[in-house]
């Protein structure tokens, strides 16, 4: 069962090449923001179903469309890969690393001594 768009809507240049500038605004958007995961399921989903529909305009539109659901659902989300391979979050502040035991016992000696010099 193939998905097909109204012939006149498939046949206007019009409309192939704002798909065309589109896609590229994405591309290049992709790149900039560092976005390689997305970038590379738009190329991939639009070969995907290019090689089933043989039409360029529907794969362009259709991968569009996945792709940008795909980001809105947090599913291309690069930054949850990363966190979860290194310790670079810590480095960079976004997270605080887990409390050591002499740490806690630290905060409350001074805690405690906070106390005892500040008059009632």
């Amino acid at each position: 069962m193939k998905f097909q768009l109204p012939k006149n809507i498939l046949s206007n240049n019009v409309f192939k090449n704002v798909l065309y500038l589109v896609s590229l605004a994405l591309g290049v958007s992709y790149i900039i923001n560092e976005q390689s995961l997305a970038l590379l399921s738009l190329i991939a989903i639009a070969c995907g179903i290019y090689l089933l529909n043989k039409s360029i305009v529907i794969a362009l539109f259709i991968s569009i469309i996945i792709t940008n659901l795909l980001l809105s659902m947090n599913y291309l989300k690069e930054d949850d890969l990363k966190e979860g391979l290194n310790e670079e979050p810590y480095r960079k502040g976004k997270i605080r690393p887990p409390k050591t035991e002499t740490e806690t016992e630290v905060e409350t000696e001074t805690d405690a001594e906070q106390e005892q010099i500040l008059p009632n």
